[in-house]
């Protein structure tokens, strides 16, 4: 069992940033398991028992971000795979079903997704990666204590609204018969 399937199971997004957040920490701390007992276990509120899970579930990642060769950049294959899940449902709502709702969430965040997709240069991801990439960005600086423009937290802040209503899309289709997500 992971720390993160009760936000897995609840909110996608969520866990998504929340991963991300892990694969940096475990890169910023080379992934010495020292170094994140010092900084991320042995503060936890909890019993000896608690802490071991933890620990177990940081070397977890840390060997698979390994074997996968993400040492400097990437995500992990189950992260992937979820972005790859939210991009398909992405267009099933806008392309099959014309969710008014989710649409108009969309065009209001789009300006936005254009804007970081231009500035990538040739390598812009999907839509909803792209919005991944704005909120997780908007709190980095934001941790780093580094001003954020008024415009690019609306923007963010379009974006996040779009990726909460693609959660409960998302959450609601994992209850479907027959389908079967991770």
């Amino acid at each position: 069992m992971g720390l993160l399937d009760d936000k897995k199971q609840n909110n996608i997004a969520s866990y998504v940033i929340s991963m991300w957040h892990i694969e940096d920490l475990m890169r910023a701390n080379r992934f010495d398991l020292r170094k994140l007992d010092e900084h991320l276990i042995e503060g936890l509120d909890g019993d000896d028992a608690t802490k071991a899970e933890v620990r177990a579930w940081y070397l977890g990642i840390i060997d698979r971000m390994k074997e996968q060769g993400l040492e400097t950049l990437g995500h992990l294959s189950e992260v992937e795979e979820v972005l790859t899940e939210l991009e398909f449902l992405h267009r099933t709502l806008t392309e099959v079903l014309n969710e008014p709702t989710y649409d108009a969430l969309f065009e209001a965040a789009r300006p936005g997704i254009a804007a970081l997709q231009t500035q990538a240069d040739g390598s812009a991801e999907g839509p909803i990666t792209t919005c991944f990439t704005a909120v997780y960005g908007v709190m980095v600086l934001r941790a780093q204590g580094k001003a954020v423009s008024e415009a690019t937290l609306e923007a963010e802040g379009q974006m996040r609204k779009l990726l909460e209503y693609l959660s409960i899309h998302y959450k609601q289709m994992r209850k479907l018969p027959g389908v079967s997500m991770n």
